[in-house]
């Protein structure tokens, strides 16, 4: 029969052991935001950048349409890409927050040990290295 102490330490280690993890998945989260916050930093420079050449090319009064300027044409591809990057932020949170998520205890076994990690799918993996990119 094991001790008081014994019942208290496993108690520990197992509170512990979920602290750990809700607190990993809190980084994992953070670290997404940070990102998406630069993406929106980004994305903000971009579209100060647009405006003044739409306002530089009205106010010259240039022939042609707006949108066949190639300047203009790649800032919107970089507005339309950054926006992307920041879907598949919100997506990647998702999948943290559905991953492993600590059980309260309810005398019931848990369905997920403490240490298990977020699996990242292929998808997930190239967004990260896109985003390192931008």
């Amino acid at each position: 029969m094991p001790s008081n102490w014994e019942n208290i330490k496993k108690t520990v280690k197992g509170e512990l052991s979920d602290a750990a993890v809700t607190t990993r998945k809190y980084f994992e989260i953070g670290k997404v935001k940070l990102d998406e916050m630069h993406i929106n930093n980004s994305m903000d420079n971009t579209f100060q950048e647009l405006g003044i050449e739409v306002h530089n090319q009205i106010t010259e009064e240039t022939q042609g349409d707006i949108r066949h300027n190639p300047k203009v044409k790649s800032l919107i591809e970089k507005v339309d890409q950054l926006k992307q990057l920041i879907k598949n932020g919100e997506l990647e949170i998702d999948v943290i927050r559905k991953g492993s998520v600590p059980q309260t205890k309810t005398g019931k076994p848990k369905t997920n040990p403490p240490a298990v990690k977020v699996k990242k799918t292929v998808k997930a993996k190239k967004m990260v290295k896109a985003r390192k990119a931008v």
